[in-house]
């Protein structure tokens, strides 16, 4: 029989190892040579062992044949090889057993595997052969043998010829060394046995020769042990001074225990986990974090100390390089008022600004070095937060190494008509100077006006309503938001609307409105107040007519004459006087028509004229406070009431009012009021003589309960001495109830108008609800 088949097998190297030196004897006497060969046969020809036979001194194989082979377990695979003997007789029977087998090169038994991670084998190729550096047995008891597979490869093209000395030690042993031959591509299976007597590690050498030479392979036994290990070095990436830079590496738990690890190291590296544990197989990513100070190169080794009573150590070494970073300031999209001042200061302008509204500019940040580099920006802590007008988004960043970075800058001022400076500080990190960018801007608010700021209605007649349009437009490009100081029903002028909003260039349509009760000449000085704007006032004036009494038509002039008479003091003296003092030449009209002491009592000093007054002063002292500009000819106490809560159904007492008559002469007053108004104040029509006060009532009845009701009354005064006098009559026009006269010659008496603000609650007993004042 020429070939014979045999399935690479395991189980049957024990009885074959354990026959001793019978078995060896018999192989060393004859002398016989392993060839490889690839035969098939059926399934039931497989032996329980493995078979040595008579061969040729050829090499054989079979073309057609199906290659089989069977793992240690004895399933069968795809590939097998047969170690057959060569020896002279060829007819004598196989004297001995080899458990050398070829295996494909991804045959399980090469791989190693640990608990929580496989082990890998590190393999050489030499001389062509690919082998096992060492064969490492881990997890071993007393007494018990272990095999590993020893795995060869022919990676060359040629066939390779080779022989082996076993083991020196008896703890190592494996089948009895004969002369090997591998084909190219064909894998050789070594079995190693390993079987220990004393707790202790072993170590010893397999040995292989051929004609270029020898190698050996190391076997090598070990107990548990803590065992870390990581790479010998690392180097992170270059860094600027100031910033941050990070890696990572891995710690391997080699060993066969958990081993607990703290790491040493010193600045500026940093290291994270600094401790931990780690399961055998387990590896750790340690973070290596470098943060420099100094523009040198570190070099430092940082220590992993684990094991029993931390005495094994493991190190790497850190390497890094810290350079300074470069940041270079310019304005983007720079207008001729930038300007870059002395130093490192820059400026950027940003103009008019409308308050309420932003305005952004751009700086621009480069980084010509070949590092990161990070900055700050911040700005001077000389005012608070909310007050400041300058902002910048971006308080920290980075720019990377040859790039550019815009940074945007807002200005969103909030006091009008001012001008605004601010700084900013750019600090790159680490030496590098820092830049001080100085910030400019003005704001300003809307620029509302109106078409006129007097509207003169002439003479309407009683029980009729003349009206009247009136522009107001808004000349900024902000938005403007305006409220008239008359939004209630009880006054005979009416403006609607009466507040509203005004975008940039716009402009709106105002309609004013005169509906008088009593025939009288009306006047009213109207604010309107404006969001960041000085108030605006418009002067509304109008004369009502009626069949029986038809007073002097109210002109623009009038309202002239009688400012200029307030400024020289001459308002708080009635029309009869003033005609009196004129007539005895105690006065005299200047060049406009005014009335003024004449120039030589005065030693020569020019007569005053109405002084400028500022919007917010006017406003603010208008005489119905204790402070005031002019000193009013009529004024009322108190200005505020309020009925609080009112039990109902019958009207609440009545509340006692003082009108006073700051003048010379006597006044008539009289109150406006609209029939469904639920206040009003009694007596309707009076006369109050000169330097004097009367009492009045105010009464409230409310038409529904469980309501707020708030109003404002508004009364007009005259000069009883042309309240009823028509045109042309006693040398003086005829008076109005808001105190105005006006004779032929051009002096005029004063608008004596009384403002009372009241505001009550109607509800039923025990309900109190919040007061409300006018």
């Amino acid at each position: 029989c020429t070939h014979f088949i045999s399935f690479a097998s395991s189980f049957p190297l024990i009885p074959l190892l354990t026959r001793g030196k019978s078995v060896q004897r018999k192989q060393a006497e004859s002398k016989s040579q392993i060839k490889l060969h690839t035969q098939s046969a059926p399934f039931g020809l497989c032996p329980k062992g493995l078979m040595l036979t008579q061969a040729p001194s050829s090499i054989m194989r079979s073309r057609n044949s199906r290659d089989h082979t069977v793992n240690s377990g004895g399933s069968c695979l795809s590939t097998s090889t047969v170690a057959i003997p060569a020896i002279n007789d060829s007819s004598a029977a196989m004297s001995a057993c080899s458990t050398i087998s070829a295996r494909p090169e991804n045959s399980a038994d090469t791989q190693m595997h640990s608990p929580k991670k496989q082990e890998r084998v590190k393999k050489r190729i030499i001389w062509g052969i690919e082998v096992a550096e060492e064969l490492h047995w881990k997890g071993w008891e007393l007494g018990k043998e272990t095999t590993r597979n020893l795995v060869l490869k022919n990676r060359s093209l040629k066939l390779q010829k080779m022989k082996y000395r076993p083991p020196k030690t008896k703890f190592f042993f494996t089948v009895v060394p004969q002369p090997i031959f591998l084909s190219p591509g064909i894998t050789l299976t070594l079995p190693i046995v390993f079987r220990p007597l004393e707790a202790k590690e072993y170590v010893d050498q397999l040995w292989f020769e051929k004609a270029e030479g020898m190698f050996c392979v190391g076997l090598r036994a070990t107990l548990p042990c803590h065992r870390l290990i990581c790479p010998p070095s690392l180097q992170l990436p270059m860094c600027a001074v100031g910033d941050t830079t990070e890696a990572w590496f891995c710690l391997d738990n080699v060993g066969d225990l958990p081993t607990f690890f703290t790491w040493e190291f010193s600045s500026p590296f940093q290291m994270l986990p600094t401790t931990g544990l780690l399961e055998p197989g387990q590896a750790s990513q340690i973070k290596v974090t470098f943060q420099p100070l100094t523009a040198v190169i570190h070099e430092v080794q940082a220590t992993c100390w684990y094991g029993a009573g931390s005495r094994q150590r493991s190190s790497i070494q850190l390497q890094a390089v810290a350079k300074c970073a470069q940041l270079l300031v310019s304005i983007k999209h720079k207008c001729l008022e930038d300007q870059d001042a002395e130093g490192f200061q820059k400026l950027l302008y940003f103009g008019s600004v409308a308050v309420g509204c932003t305005s952004e500019r751009q700086i621009r940040l480069h980084n010509p070095s070949v590092v990161n580099a990070p900055f700050r920006i911040e700005i001077s802590p000389e005012e608070l937060a909310e007050d400041q007008a300058f902002s910048c988004p971006m308080a920290r960043g980075v720019v990377l190494p040859g790039e550019k970075k815009c940074v945007s800058v807002f200005f969103h001022p909030k006091t009008l008509d001012t001008k605004t400076v601010d700084y900013f500080s750019i600090m790159p990190s680490g030496c590098a100077s820092k830049t001080l960018l100085k910030v400019v801007g003005f704001c300003r608010g809307p620029a509302v006006s109106l078409q006129h700021y007097s509207v003169n209605f002439s003479w309407v007649n009683l029980g009729e309503r003349s009206e009247q349009p009136l522009w107001i437009e808004n000349q900024s490009d902000c938005t403007a938001y305006f409220q008239f100081a008359i939004d209630c029903l009880e006054s005979v002028f009416s403006i609607r609307p009466a507040f509203g909003t005004l975008v940039g260039k716009a402009r709106m349509t105002l309609h004013c409105a005169f509906q008088p009760t009593h025939p009288i000449i009306c006047f009213r000085r109207v604010a309107c107040l404006i969001h960041h704007q000085d108030p605006l006032f418009l002067d509304l004036m109008g004369t009502c007519h009626s069949d029986s009494t038809k007073p002097a038509i109210l002109k623009p002039q009038h309202l002239t004459w009688y400012r200029i008479h307030l400024a020289r003091g001459l308002t708080l003296y009635p029309p009869d006087i003033l005609d009196a003092m004129l007539k005895e030449k105690k006065l005299v009209q200047d060049q406009n028509g005014a009335l003024m002491i004449p120039i030589q009592d005065l030693e020569d000093m020019p007569a005053p004229q109405y002084p400028y007054i500022p919007p917010m002063t006017e406003f603010f002292f208008d005489g119905t406070s204790d402070m005031t500009i002019f000193p009013p000819p009529v004024s009322i106490e108190p200005v505020e009431v309020d009925f609080g809560a009112c039990p109902g159904p019958e009207a609440p007492n009545p509340i006692p009012l003082c009108l006073m008559n700051h003048t010379k002469g006597k006044i008539m007053v009289v109150w406006t009021r609209r029939s469904d108004c639920p206040f009003w104040v009694t007596p309707e029509t009076c006369d109050v003589p000169p330097l004097k006060s009367m009492a009045m009532r105010l009464h409230f009845q409310p038409p529904h309960p469980n309501c707020l009701y708030t109003v404002e009354l508004e009364a007009f005064a005259i000069y009883k001495v042309c309240a009823h006098n028509e045109r042309e009559e006693c040398g003086v026009s005829a008076g109005s109830l808001n105190g105005w006269g006006v004779t032929e010659g051009g002096f005029g008496l004063h608008p004596l108008r009384a403002r009372l603000s009241v505001g009550w609650t109607a509800a039923p007993m025990g309900l109190s609800p919040p007061k409300l004042l006018a």
